[in-house]
């Protein structure tokens, strides 16, 4: 993503300037030879080539930042030629595909998992309320997604694949990069027989998509409120609904004045919300401080990782804002959560021997999830899956749920991630 709306991956290419001639990218280790790549990063972004940073500072970060899309794609195919993933739809986003070393491979595949597992487990997610409730004993919510900075993301139609549909699923990117996603969609039926809409429409010159289920969007998200708010109205969004907003290496990108606005917004407007972030972390340790040197040193600046540093201090950006729950962990701990027998799965893909290179990294990338929801209640009930009766009430727009029913459907979302816990903090 950038300082706009264009979800790329961490840009994170190293620590110092590589020597003439050297692949970009390289980490120096305690003995000083290089490490690999980070493998929650794009490994290698033009640098706008002859464009004056000067003369557009901000035009220039952005392209920047929108180039970081391709590597993460590649990086993500990677994973997937190799098994780590199950993607058959990223392959129509490559135009040239390149395997990437174990450590890319196993950071893209634990960042998509995650994100991935969360995903689906707020749309699964039902509500079982308690026997005094006086809501139907099966209840089926209309819930959306919105993925900001979507880049060339596949989740939606890897969800969908799966028959795990929400009422409606926003994308949100740069116009260059949703103009690309809109035509690569178009042009490949494998994707557009998932949309299976055959009123499926593309607005705006070829920027956007609009189907019943699914719209790309073009927009820029430092103008949230002014800009993209109204394409999204415009489209259905529906503030009543359960949403979930996705936001992978997005926020980071852009001043936290703008960052925190949006999570302002969606904290004082939606019904009920879970927001997850996938960002950088720890800035200030040795390791963290020549990254960071790094960056500026190829004119690329991550406004808010001083704003929120720490796992801790993820957690506060949303408290602060009132919301009901916040969490935070890095990858370390997401990694050493996965169940053994898939720990032992992407063991057996390749061999992987850089453990101490993956645990500083790891050590600086992170998941945090909050959750909010608007009115009181107190009543006490579980989630359950939406495998139940076929005469399942479906609540829509203007229904009112009981707020405890809601906050524990949406913390359950991320249960079994890395033990995050549903209690209030």
């Amino acid at each position: 993503m950038s300082n706009t709306g264009n979800k790329g991956p961490p840009f994170w290419p190293g620590v110092r300037p590589p020597p003439v001639g050297r692949e970009a990218g390289g980490f120096p280790s305690a003995s000083g030879g290089p490490l690999p790549r980070s493998p929650f990063a794009s490994p290698d972004t033009p640098m706008g080539r002859n464009r004056s940073l000067m003369q557009e500072p901000r035009m220039a970060r952005d392209d920047v930042i929108k180039g970081t899309d391709d590597d993460a794609i590649v990086s993500k195919l990677s994973a997937v030629n190799l098994a780590y993933l199950d993607d058959p739809f990223v392959k129509y986003f490559v135009k040239r595909p390149s395997r990437r070393p174990p450590l890319i491979n196993r950071g893209s595949y634990l960042r998509t998992r995650t994100l991935d597992l969360i995903s689906e487990q707020f749309i699964k997610n039902e509500i079982k309320p308690a026997s005094a409730s006086t809501i139907p004993s099966t209840t089926l919510i209309r819930k959306q997604i919105v993925s900001l900075g979507c880049g060339s993301d596949t989740r939606y139609f890897k969800l969908k694949a799966k028959g795990l549909s929400v009422h409606k699923y926003f994308e949100i990117d740069f116009q260059e990069s949703s103009a690309k996603k809109a035509a690569t969609i178009k042009k490949n039926k494998a994707l557009t027989d998932v949309i299976g809409d055959p009123d499926l429409k593309v607005g705006l010159g070829g920027t956007e998509l609009y189907s019943k289920d699914y719209c790309l969007l073009s927009g820029d998200l430092r103008e949230f409120e002014d800009t993209i708010l109204p394409k999204l109205k415009a489209q259905g969004f529906d503030t009543s609904l359960p949403t979930l907003f996705l936001s992978e290496c997005v926020l980071i990108y852009i001043e936290p004045r703008d960052s925190d606005a949006i999570v302002d917004w969606v904290g004082a407007n939606m019904a009920a919300s879970l927001f997850v972030v996938y960002e950088q972390i720890n800035p200030t340790d040795a390791f963290g401080a020549m990254m960071l040197r790094n960056l500026k040193a190829r004119h690329i600046e991550l406004p808010g990782i001083h704003a929120y540093p720490s796992l801790k201090s993820q957690e506060e950006r949303f408290m602060s804002r009132g919301w009901t729950l916040a969490q935070a962990v890095d990858m370390n701990t997401l990694h050493d959560t996965l169940p053994e027998t898939e720990l032992k799965r992407i063991s057996s893909l390749e061999i992987f021997d850089e453990v101490e290179e993956w645990q500083l990294l790891a050590n600086h990338y992170c998941v945090a999830w909050a959750c909010h929801v608007q009115g009181s209640g107190s009543k006490v009930i579980e989630a359950t899956s939406t495998s139940t009766a076929p005469s399942s009430t479906v609540l829509g727009s203007g229904s009112l749920h009981n707020h405890q029913e809601l906050v524990t459907m949406l913390s359950r979302s991320v249960s079994g991630i890395a033990a995050f816990s549903s209690s209030k903090k």
